[in-house]
């Protein structure tokens, strides 16, 4: 446990210091503002209606490859400069490949959550917080309902893209994991896109007609399955808890190969 703890503090220091990270925030932002209209240059009647609206766009998916950039490769990047074997020498390999992946999950997360956040504040300039339709909407059929009511918008926007994030922290994990079979880097910067690609197309016909295992509704907080914020929040972050198991264990297994 102190050896991943090691692992997690030392992954964590390297994320900000990152220029990857700092270049990903802004990326989103400018996505966002790419995705957020009607076809005629109209960002809605709101921040709420522009956020909804750039997130439901298909320019959103790139979104995803954005979030991905600070540390979905950073097993190749380690592997190409031999840094691998130095770091499991240091501890174990378990505790290396589920500590990275721990940390590749949450600079997604931060990414996507302060990325969608930022682009809230951006939109202030020229729109209200939030017009009547949509806010209606939100109340009625949304999450996060309590935050919206009290006016505490920006943590309204910043939970809305933490939950985004973490199926961007899913996709990162993913394609960190396939980054283990691929030296191509840029290839793995669009494996996150590629992949919710295949979820939804492949699952149209299957997982997807439970709501509960729709990516689409699971991680879009525009819908409440329970109407339950802590529910819904929880039931995304145990997706991203079992995604961290499945991908570590296999990325252990596959490292093992590789080193």
């Amino acid at each position: 446990m102190r050896k991943r703890q090691a692992y997690v503090r030392t992954e964590i220091g390297r994320l900000f210091r990152k220029k990857e990270f700092y270049f990903s925030v802004p990326g989103i932002v400018l996505i966002l503002f790419l995705s957020a209209n009607d076809g005629m240059g109209n960002l809605g009647d709101s921040v709420l209606s522009a956020v909804l609206l750039s997130s439901y766009d298909a320019g959103f998916l790139i979104a995803f490859s954005l979030a991905a950039i600070p540390y979905a490769a950073a097993f190749t990047d380690e592997l190409e400069y031999h840094y691998t074997k130095y770091l499991v020498i240091r501890g174990n390999l378990k505790s290396y490949v589920f500590s990275k992946m721990f940390v590749i999950f949450l600079s997604s997360v931060l990414t996507m959550g302060i990325g969608i956040t930022c682009f809230s504040v951006c939109c202030l300039a020229g729109l209200p917080w939030v017009d009547e339709g949509m806010m209606e909407y939100i109340l009625q059929f949304g999450g996060y309902r309590y935050f919206l009511e009290r006016g505490y918008y920006l943590l309204w926007f910043f939970l809305y893209g933490t939950q985004w994030g973490i199926l961007a922290g899913i996709l990162s994990m993913a394609a960190a994991f396939c980054s283990l079979f691929l030296s191509n880097k840029l290839l793995v910067y669009s494996l996150p896109v590629l992949l919710y690609q295949m979820l939804t197309e492949f699952g149209a016909d299957s997982f997807r007609q439970t709501a509960a295992l729709d990516p689409h509704v699971i991680f879009d907080a525009r819908y409440n399955i329970w109407n339950s914020d802590i529910k819904m929040f929880t039931w995304a972050l145990a997706a991203g808890a079992a995604a961290w198991l499945l991908f570590g264990l296999a990325g252990v297994r596959q490292l093992k190969r590789r080193i």
